[in-house]
Protein backbone atom coordinates (compact mmCIF):
# COMPACT_ATOMS: atom_id res chain seq x y z
CA UNK A 1 0.00 0.00 0.00
CA UNK A 2 1.74 3.53 -0.81
CA UNK A 3 2.05 5.98 1.98
CA UNK A 4 -0.22 8.37 0.29
CA UNK A 5 -3.22 5.78 1.06
CA UNK A 6 -1.61 4.87 4.53
CA UNK A 7 -1.90 8.79 5.52
CA UNK A 8 -5.48 9.08 4.39
CA UNK A 9 -5.98 6.51 6.29
CA UNK A 10 -4.66 7.68 9.05
CA UNK A 11 -6.50 10.81 8.67
CA UNK A 12 -10.14 9.05 8.56
CA UNK A 13 -9.00 7.41 11.65
CA UNK A 14 -8.36 10.49 13.55
CA UNK A 15 -11.34 11.74 12.29
CA UNK A 16 -13.12 9.35 13.67
CA UNK A 17 -11.63 9.05 16.93
CA UNK A 18 -12.56 13.23 16.80
CA UNK A 19 -16.50 12.52 16.23
CA UNK A 20 -16.29 9.62 19.00
CA UNK A 21 -15.14 12.73 21.78
CA UNK A 22 -17.52 14.57 20.46
CA UNK A 23 -20.49 12.30 20.88
CA UNK A 24 -20.85 12.12 17.41
CA UNK A 25 -21.04 8.12 17.37
CA UNK A 26 -22.79 7.79 14.08
CA UNK A 27 -20.39 9.87 12.12
CA UNK A 28 -17.46 8.13 13.88
CA UNK A 29 -18.53 4.75 12.89
CA UNK A 30 -18.69 6.26 9.69
CA UNK A 31 -15.50 6.91 9.48
CA UNK A 32 -14.20 3.47 10.83
CA UNK A 33 -16.52 2.09 8.06
CA UNK A 34 -14.13 3.89 5.15
CA UNK A 35 -10.87 2.74 6.91
CA UNK A 36 -12.22 -0.63 6.71
CA UNK A 37 -13.24 -0.64 2.80
CA UNK A 38 -9.43 0.16 2.61
CA UNK A 39 -7.85 -1.66 5.04
CA UNK A 40 -10.24 -4.62 6.00
CA UNK A 41 -8.09 -5.76 8.62
CA UNK A 42 -7.41 -3.11 10.59
CA UNK A 43 -8.19 -4.34 14.46
CA UNK A 44 -8.04 -0.76 15.66
CA UNK A 45 -10.90 0.26 13.18
CA UNK A 46 -13.05 -2.72 13.80
CA UNK A 47 -12.42 -2.50 17.94
CA UNK A 48 -13.12 1.34 17.45
CA UNK A 49 -16.18 1.42 15.45
CA UNK A 50 -17.17 -1.92 18.02
CA UNK A 51 -17.16 1.06 20.86
CA UNK A 52 -19.13 3.45 19.13
CA UNK A 53 -21.78 0.92 18.18
CA UNK A 54 -21.89 -0.01 21.83
CA UNK A 55 -22.46 3.68 22.76
CA UNK A 56 -25.41 4.28 20.59
CA UNK A 57 -26.89 1.81 22.85
CA UNK A 58 -29.73 0.28 20.84
CA UNK A 59 -30.99 -3.22 19.80
CA UNK A 60 -28.88 -3.41 16.34
CA UNK A 61 -26.21 -1.25 17.37
CA UNK A 62 -25.19 -3.85 20.19
CA UNK A 63 -25.10 -6.83 17.71
CA UNK A 64 -23.05 -5.40 15.86
CA UNK A 65 -20.43 -4.07 18.36
CA UNK A 66 -20.07 -7.87 19.37
CA UNK A 67 -19.78 -8.54 15.46
CA UNK A 68 -16.78 -6.26 15.27
CA UNK A 69 -15.18 -6.80 18.70
CA UNK A 70 -15.38 -10.66 17.19
CA UNK A 71 -13.69 -9.67 14.33
CA UNK A 72 -10.76 -7.82 16.06
CA UNK A 73 -10.10 -10.84 18.21
CA UNK A 74 -10.62 -12.99 14.57
CA UNK A 75 -7.31 -10.53 13.19
CA UNK A 76 -5.80 -10.39 16.87
CA UNK A 77 -6.77 -13.03 19.55
CA UNK A 78 -4.56 -11.15 22.39
CA UNK A 79 -6.64 -7.93 21.90
CA UNK A 80 -7.07 -6.61 25.20
CA UNK A 81 -9.47 -3.85 24.93
CA UNK A 82 -11.32 -5.85 22.48
CA UNK A 83 -11.94 -8.72 25.12
CA UNK A 84 -12.83 -5.87 27.83
CA UNK A 85 -15.53 -4.12 25.55
CA UNK A 86 -16.93 -7.53 24.07
CA UNK A 87 -17.64 -8.22 28.08
CA UNK A 88 -18.62 -4.83 28.40
CA UNK A 89 -21.56 -5.04 25.99
CA UNK A 90 -22.44 -8.46 27.19
CA UNK A 91 -22.80 -6.25 30.74
CA UNK A 92 -24.22 -3.51 30.25
CA UNK A 93 -26.46 -4.21 27.55
CA UNK A 94 -27.82 -7.59 27.16
CA UNK A 95 -27.23 -8.16 31.10
CA UNK A 96 -25.55 -11.99 30.07
CA UNK A 97 -23.25 -11.68 32.80
CA UNK A 98 -22.21 -15.49 32.97
CA UNK A 99 -21.12 -14.53 28.96
CA UNK A 100 -19.55 -11.19 30.07
CA UNK A 101 -17.53 -13.09 33.01
CA UNK A 102 -15.85 -15.21 29.80
CA UNK A 103 -14.81 -12.09 28.35
CA UNK A 104 -13.52 -10.41 31.51
CA UNK A 105 -11.18 -13.92 32.12
CA UNK A 106 -9.80 -13.50 28.73
CA UNK A 107 -8.76 -10.15 29.40
CA UNK A 108 -7.16 -10.75 32.47
CA UNK A 109 -5.35 -13.26 30.52
CA UNK A 110 -3.58 -10.67 29.04
CA UNK A 111 -3.38 -8.17 31.54
CA UNK A 112 -3.94 -9.81 34.52
CA UNK A 113 -4.12 -6.50 36.49
CA UNK A 114 -6.43 -4.26 34.93
CA UNK A 115 -8.29 -2.21 37.51
CA UNK A 116 -11.37 -2.13 35.20
CA UNK A 117 -11.40 -5.33 34.17
CA UNK A 118 -11.52 -6.74 37.74
CA UNK A 119 -14.08 -3.80 38.87
CA UNK A 120 -16.52 -4.81 35.86
CA UNK A 121 -15.82 -8.72 36.61
CA UNK A 122 -16.89 -8.22 40.67
CA UNK A 123 -19.88 -6.49 39.24
CA UNK A 124 -20.65 -9.49 36.96
CA UNK A 125 -20.85 -11.71 40.15
CA UNK A 126 -23.04 -9.61 42.37
CA UNK A 127 -25.58 -9.67 39.62
CA UNK A 128 -25.27 -13.31 39.42
CA UNK A 129 -25.64 -13.65 42.95
CA UNK A 130 -22.29 -15.36 43.46
CA UNK A 131 -21.39 -13.36 46.37
CA UNK A 132 -18.62 -14.91 48.19
CA UNK A 133 -16.45 -14.59 44.17
CA UNK A 134 -18.01 -10.93 44.43
CA UNK A 135 -16.29 -9.72 47.37
CA UNK A 136 -13.16 -11.49 46.95
CA UNK A 137 -13.10 -9.99 43.02
CA UNK A 138 -13.56 -6.21 44.45
CA UNK A 139 -10.63 -7.10 47.41
CA UNK A 140 -8.96 -7.74 44.30
CA UNK A 141 -9.52 -4.27 42.83
CA UNK A 142 -9.24 -2.36 46.18
CA UNK A 143 -5.89 -3.86 46.33
CA UNK A 144 -5.14 -2.41 42.53
CA UNK A 145 -6.81 1.02 43.57
CA UNK A 146 -7.35 1.26 47.50
CA UNK A 147 -9.15 5.18 47.34
CA UNK A 148 -11.72 3.95 44.39
CA UNK A 149 -14.94 5.28 46.30
CA UNK A 150 -17.07 3.52 43.23
CA UNK A 151 -15.70 0.39 44.20
CA UNK A 152 -15.92 0.58 48.41
CA UNK A 153 -19.84 2.10 47.16
CA UNK A 154 -20.11 -1.39 45.46
CA UNK A 155 -19.07 -3.79 47.89
CA UNK A 156 -20.71 -2.22 50.86
CA UNK A 157 -23.82 -2.26 49.05
CA UNK A 158 -23.05 -5.53 48.15
CA UNK A 159 -22.72 -6.76 51.81
CA UNK A 160 -25.68 -4.75 52.92
CA UNK A 161 -27.95 -6.74 50.74
CA UNK A 162 -26.32 -10.31 51.84
CA UNK A 163 -27.39 -8.74 55.50
CA UNK A 164 -23.78 -8.67 56.46
CA UNK A 165 -24.53 -5.38 58.06
CA UNK A 166 -21.11 -5.73 60.25
CA UNK A 167 -19.34 -6.27 57.34
CA UNK A 168 -21.16 -3.49 55.43
CA UNK A 169 -20.67 -0.75 58.22
CA UNK A 170 -17.00 -1.22 58.35
CA UNK A 171 -16.45 -0.97 54.72
CA UNK A 172 -18.89 2.49 54.34
CA UNK A 173 -16.45 3.85 57.20
CA UNK A 174 -14.05 2.69 55.48
CA UNK A 175 -15.63 4.68 52.41
CA UNK A 176 -15.74 7.73 54.36
CA UNK A 177 -12.31 7.87 55.41
CA UNK A 178 -11.52 8.37 52.12
CA UNK A 179 -14.36 10.88 50.84
CA UNK A 180 -15.87 12.15 54.09
CA UNK A 181 -18.00 14.47 51.77
CA UNK A 182 -20.12 11.53 50.33
CA UNK A 183 -23.38 12.33 51.23
CA UNK A 184 -24.15 8.74 49.88
CA UNK A 185 -22.26 7.35 51.73
CA UNK A 186 -23.41 8.63 55.42
CA UNK A 187 -26.63 7.95 54.12
CA UNK A 188 -26.39 4.47 53.16
CA UNK A 189 -24.01 4.33 56.57
CA UNK A 190 -27.74 5.42 58.54
CA UNK A 191 -29.67 2.45 56.88
CA UNK A 192 -26.87 -0.21 57.93
CA UNK A 193 -26.84 1.40 61.37
CA UNK A 194 -30.55 1.14 60.97
CA UNK A 195 -31.07 -2.49 60.06
CA UNK A 196 -28.35 -3.15 63.11
CA UNK A 197 -31.02 -1.13 65.53
CA UNK A 198 -28.59 1.92 66.59
CA UNK A 199 -30.71 4.03 65.84
CA UNK A 200 -29.36 7.37 67.54
CA UNK A 201 -26.10 6.74 65.49
CA UNK A 202 -28.40 6.22 62.40
CA UNK A 203 -29.53 9.48 62.78
CA UNK A 204 -26.51 11.06 63.25
CA UNK A 205 -25.37 9.45 60.15
CA UNK A 206 -28.35 10.96 58.15
CA UNK A 207 -27.80 14.39 59.62
CA UNK A 208 -24.33 14.10 58.47
CA UNK A 209 -25.66 13.22 54.80
CA UNK A 210 -27.52 16.70 54.94
CA UNK A 211 -25.26 18.91 56.08
CA UNK A 212 -23.55 17.89 52.57
CA UNK A 213 -26.43 17.84 50.80
CA UNK A 214 -29.32 19.75 52.53
CA UNK A 215 -31.54 18.79 49.53
CA UNK A 216 -31.69 15.23 49.65
CA UNK A 217 -35.19 15.02 50.80
CA UNK A 218 -35.11 10.95 50.83
CA UNK A 219 -32.81 11.60 53.50
CA UNK A 220 -35.37 13.67 55.78
CA UNK A 221 -37.54 11.07 54.69
CA UNK A 222 -35.24 8.61 56.42
CA UNK A 223 -34.55 10.21 59.18
CA UNK A 224 -37.85 10.58 59.97
CA UNK A 225 -38.52 7.25 59.79
CA UNK A 226 -36.35 6.41 62.56
CA UNK A 227 -37.21 9.13 64.64
CA UNK A 228 -40.50 7.10 64.60
CA UNK A 229 -39.09 3.75 65.77
CA UNK A 230 -37.74 5.30 68.91
CA UNK A 231 -40.89 7.17 69.21
CA UNK A 232 -40.21 11.05 69.04
CA UNK A 233 -43.37 11.33 66.82
CA UNK A 234 -42.25 15.55 66.95
CA UNK A 235 -39.16 15.23 65.35
CA UNK A 236 -40.37 12.63 62.93
CA UNK A 237 -43.44 14.99 62.04
CA UNK A 238 -40.43 17.64 61.84
CA UNK A 239 -38.14 15.80 59.29
CA UNK A 240 -40.80 14.52 57.15
CA UNK A 241 -42.32 18.24 56.57
CA UNK A 242 -38.77 19.30 55.55
CA UNK A 243 -39.72 16.73 52.10
CA UNK A 244 -42.79 18.64 51.92
CA UNK A 245 -41.41 21.77 52.13
CA UNK A 246 -38.67 21.47 49.07
CA UNK A 247 -41.06 19.55 47.49
CA UNK A 248 -44.19 21.93 47.56
CA UNK A 249 -44.75 21.59 43.43
CA UNK A 250 -45.34 17.75 44.02
CA UNK A 251 -48.30 15.80 44.40
CA UNK A 252 -46.56 12.95 45.91
CA UNK A 253 -44.92 14.51 48.47
CA UNK A 254 -48.19 16.36 49.15
CA UNK A 255 -50.04 12.86 49.30
CA UNK A 256 -46.75 11.12 51.12
CA UNK A 257 -47.16 13.84 53.69
CA UNK A 258 -51.14 13.31 54.27
CA UNK A 259 -50.12 9.60 54.43
CA UNK A 260 -47.52 10.22 57.44
CA UNK A 261 -50.12 12.85 59.10
CA UNK A 262 -52.71 9.25 59.00
CA UNK A 263 -49.86 7.35 60.07
CA UNK A 264 -49.66 9.57 63.57
CA UNK A 265 -53.91 9.80 64.14
CA UNK A 266 -53.65 13.48 62.56
CA UNK A 267 -56.49 12.91 60.48
CA UNK A 268 -58.33 16.27 60.35
CA UNK A 269 -54.50 17.79 59.62
CA UNK A 270 -54.16 15.31 56.66
CA UNK A 271 -56.73 16.64 55.14
CA UNK A 272 -56.12 20.04 56.07
CA UNK A 273 -52.82 19.31 54.31
CA UNK A 274 -55.04 17.81 50.70
CA UNK A 275 -57.18 21.22 51.11
CA UNK A 276 -53.74 23.54 51.56
CA UNK A 277 -52.26 21.44 48.20
CA UNK A 278 -55.32 22.39 46.01
CA UNK A 279 -53.98 26.37 45.64
CA UNK A 280 -50.48 25.35 45.21
CA UNK A 281 -50.06 22.42 43.08
CA UNK A 282 -50.28 23.51 39.59
CA UNK A 283 -52.34 20.03 38.54
CA UNK A 284 -55.09 20.57 39.73
CA UNK A 285 -56.76 17.27 39.02
CA UNK A 286 -53.73 15.47 41.08
CA UNK A 287 -54.60 17.61 43.52
CA UNK A 288 -58.48 16.64 43.82
CA UNK A 289 -57.01 13.42 43.22
CA UNK A 290 -55.01 13.27 46.47
CA UNK A 291 -58.11 14.41 48.70
CA UNK A 292 -60.15 11.65 47.45
CA UNK A 293 -58.18 9.20 47.83
CA UNK A 294 -57.43 10.30 51.32
CA UNK A 295 -60.84 10.48 52.46
CA UNK A 296 -61.64 6.95 50.42
CA UNK A 297 -59.05 4.93 52.28
CA UNK A 298 -60.26 6.89 55.57
CA UNK A 299 -63.84 5.12 55.29
CA UNK A 300 -65.02 9.03 54.16
CA UNK A 301 -67.41 7.53 51.40
CA UNK A 302 -69.53 10.44 50.96
CA UNK A 303 -67.01 13.03 51.26
CA UNK A 304 -64.66 10.84 48.81
CA UNK A 305 -67.31 10.89 45.99
CA UNK A 306 -67.80 14.48 46.28
CA UNK A 307 -64.11 15.06 45.92
CA UNK A 308 -63.90 12.57 43.14
CA UNK A 309 -66.98 14.34 41.36
CA UNK A 310 -64.27 18.20 41.94
CA UNK A 311 -61.30 15.43 40.39
CA UNK A 312 -63.36 15.31 37.02
CA UNK A 313 -64.01 18.84 36.77
CA UNK A 314 -60.78 18.80 35.42
CA UNK A 315 -60.86 15.88 33.93
CA UNK A 316 -63.99 14.40 32.81
CA UNK A 317 -62.96 11.48 31.14
CA UNK A 318 -60.89 9.79 33.72
CA UNK A 319 -62.00 5.70 33.86
CA UNK A 320 -59.99 5.51 37.03
CA UNK A 321 -61.93 8.17 39.00
CA UNK A 322 -65.16 6.43 37.87
CA UNK A 323 -63.79 3.08 38.95
CA UNK A 324 -63.45 4.76 42.95
CA UNK A 325 -66.80 6.21 42.59
CA UNK A 326 -67.87 3.22 42.18
CA UNK A 327 -66.38 1.63 44.85
CA UNK A 328 -67.06 4.12 47.47
CA UNK A 329 -70.76 3.20 46.39
CA UNK A 330 -69.95 -0.40 46.85
CA UNK A 331 -68.73 -0.21 49.74
CA UNK A 332 -72.06 1.61 51.33
CA UNK A 333 -74.23 -0.94 49.65
CA UNK A 334 -75.46 1.18 47.21
CA UNK A 335 -75.75 -0.56 43.93
CA UNK A 336 -77.20 1.52 41.46
CA UNK A 337 -74.56 4.39 41.74
CA UNK A 338 -71.97 1.59 42.02
CA UNK A 339 -72.92 -0.22 39.17
CA UNK A 340 -73.50 3.00 37.24
CA UNK A 341 -70.10 4.42 37.98
CA UNK A 342 -68.32 1.14 37.22
CA UNK A 343 -70.39 1.47 33.35
CA UNK A 344 -69.18 4.64 33.02
CA UNK A 345 -65.31 3.46 33.91
CA UNK A 346 -65.89 0.69 31.39
CA UNK A 347 -67.48 2.77 29.16
CA UNK A 348 -64.08 5.21 29.19
CA UNK A 349 -61.47 2.81 29.44
CA UNK A 350 -61.54 -0.94 28.89
CA UNK A 351 -63.09 -4.07 30.51
CA UNK A 352 -59.86 -4.62 32.74
CA UNK A 353 -62.13 -2.10 34.48
CA UNK A 354 -64.87 -4.88 35.51
CA UNK A 355 -61.84 -7.89 35.45
CA UNK A 356 -60.77 -5.75 38.72
CA UNK A 357 -63.86 -5.30 39.91
CA UNK A 358 -64.80 -8.74 40.04
CA UNK A 359 -61.60 -9.29 42.09
CA UNK A 360 -61.80 -6.20 44.33
CA UNK A 361 -63.07 -6.86 47.72
CA UNK A 362 -64.68 -3.20 47.47
CA UNK A 363 -67.26 -4.90 45.68
CA UNK A 364 -67.69 -7.81 48.01
CA UNK A 365 -71.35 -6.18 48.99
CA UNK A 366 -72.80 -5.89 45.80
CA UNK A 367 -71.13 -9.25 43.73
CA UNK A 368 -73.66 -11.49 44.27
CA UNK A 369 -76.15 -9.55 43.20
CA UNK A 370 -77.88 -9.72 39.34
CA UNK A 371 -77.09 -6.16 38.52
CA UNK A 372 -73.59 -6.87 39.03
CA UNK A 373 -74.08 -10.29 37.25
CA UNK A 374 -75.50 -8.96 34.60
CA UNK A 375 -72.58 -6.26 33.92
CA UNK A 376 -70.62 -9.20 33.96
CA UNK A 377 -71.68 -11.22 31.46
CA UNK A 378 -72.90 -8.09 29.41
CA UNK A 379 -68.90 -7.40 29.20
CA UNK A 380 -68.02 -11.49 28.74
CA UNK A 381 -70.68 -11.53 25.67
CA UNK A 382 -69.90 -8.70 24.17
Amino acid sequence: MSQSINSAVELIFNQGLQHHQAGEYEKAIACFDQVLEIQPNSSAAWNERGWNLFLLDNESATAAAIASFDKVIEIEPDNFSAWHRRGQVHLERLSDYAESLVNFQQALKIQPDNYDVWWDRSFALSQLGDYDEALASYNKTLELEPNSCAVWHERSGMLFEMGCYDESLASYEKLLEINPDDYLGWRERGKVLESLNRYPEAINSYEQALKIKPDAWEIWSYKGDVFEKIGDVTAAIASHKNVLQGNEKSEIAWYEWARILIDFGQIEEAIAACDQAIPVLDDKFAAWQNRSIILHELGRYEEAIASYHQALEFNPNDADTFYNIACCYALQGHLEQAIQSLQQAINLGDNTFLAAAENDPDFDTIRQTNEFQALIQQAVSG
